[in-house]
């Protein structure tokens, strides 16, 4: 990385150098004609790029420095002379790089692993930060909800898509699935009533390994579930249904 950094410093002094070097010329070019007219020895014609071409060539392969001149302020000076250090450097550097004495730094390639979310990911992630938070009938979130309003509020906020709001209307949207078929992401339907009606009343989202999440109006609360420490979900499930394409 420093050989490259020096490359481009060499580039930006190139520009510097050749701006340097048209003042330059404009002032010596009186001088230059008049020698051109009265020297035989010189036989081709001064011009401002040859002129430039071989002042710069010779202060890049270190053999000339950059001038100085009696005109220029103190800050100007201290710049030349600081360019003219950088030059040196970087002359060492690439005559150590031509000899074999100093290895080029070759950049790291750093590999990105990009870790994709399944939707139902999102589903289960997002409506397990919501446990604990309280059961008012009703309610929509963001901070109290209902059975129907916890799922509602959940897919609308991991996926945008706006189901029904009440829960008999939640459960004849989607993909009908059965127990043995549950998957995360998919909402499960119970009927809880006393007097078992076969009617829908109560919603939740299946998490995995039998535990689903729901806003219990029992325990006051969003809560997880397991279907086998209590039966009773089991015996009370009517159905689940896929909203999430390819849950996991």
């Amino acid at each position: 990385m420093n050989l490259i950094r020096n490359i481009l410093l060499v580039i930006l002094l190139i520009q510097f150098l050749i701006f340097l070097y048209v003042k330059i010329f404009d002032s010596l070019k009186p001088t230059l004609i008049t020698q051109q007219n009265t020297n035989p020895n010189i036989q081709k014609q001064v011009s401002l790029e040859s002129f430039v071409t071989k002042s710069i060539t010779a202060i890049i392969d270190g053999s000339k420095e950059l001038p100085q001149s009696s005109e220029y302020t103190l800050w100007d000076k201290e710049m030349i002379d600081n360019l003219n250090k950088e030059i040196h450097t970087f002359n060492d550097k690439i005559k150590k790089v031509v000899h074999n004495k100093m290895p080029i730094e070759k950049e790291k390639t750093v590999l990105k692993v990009e870790v994709k979310v399944s939707t139902s990911e999102k589903v289960a992630k997002y409506a397990k930060e919501q446990l604990g938070q309280k059961y008012v009938w009703g309610a929509t979130g963001p901070l109290t909800f209902d059975c129907s309003g916890f799922t509602r509020a959940v897919f609308l906020c991991t996926t945008g898509i706006k189901i029904p709001r009440v829960s008999r209307n939640q459960a004849k949207i989607g993909k009908y699935i059965k127990y043995e078929e549950l998957k995360r992401g998919d909402m499960v339907f119970f009927d809880t009533e006393k007097k078992y009606s076969g009617k829908v009343n109560h919603v939740g989202i299946y998490l995995n390994k039998g535990n689903f999440i729901h806003a219990s109006s029992a325990k006051k609360k969003v809560i997880i579930t397991n279907f086998k420490k209590k039966p009773f979900y089991k015996n009370r499930f009517l159905w689940g249904r896929r909203v999430v394409q390819n849950p996991s």
